[in-house]
């Protein structure tokens, strides 16, 4: 997506307390997330993100679909999920249109 003329990336983290930190800093339109994060579960992130930039739209990714990551995700609001096997750019623009997994 970066290059596009619909997407800028404007930033990219490592770790959930990186993302959380940008996100406050960057104000984006949009985070992609991964659930398992290297400093801890990238559910607690989108709650934080959640209570601090209600605002964002999140999209969660995980190549671990058995979890029930799908429910969680959902319960957290304005928020969806892409299986890793699931992703592309057909995916994400579903999802941002309203018609993909919520």
């Amino acid at each position: 997506m970066e290059g596009s003329s619909r997407f800028t990336v404007v930033g990219e983290a490592q770790t959930g307390s990186e993302a959380i930190k940008l996100v406050g800093s960057l104000m984006p339109d949009l985070v992609i997330t991964d659930v398992e994060m290297p400093d801890g579960e990238g559910l607690e992130v989108v709650r934080i993100l959640r209570e601090q930039v209600p605002a964002v739209k999140v999209i969660v990714i995980s190549a671990n679909t058995g979890k029930g990551y799908e429910r969680l995700v959902i319960e957290e609001g304005d928020t969806a999920f892409i299986p890793k096997a699931q992703l592309s750019l057909e995916a994400l623009f579903q999802v941002l249109l309203g018609e993909g997994s919520r």
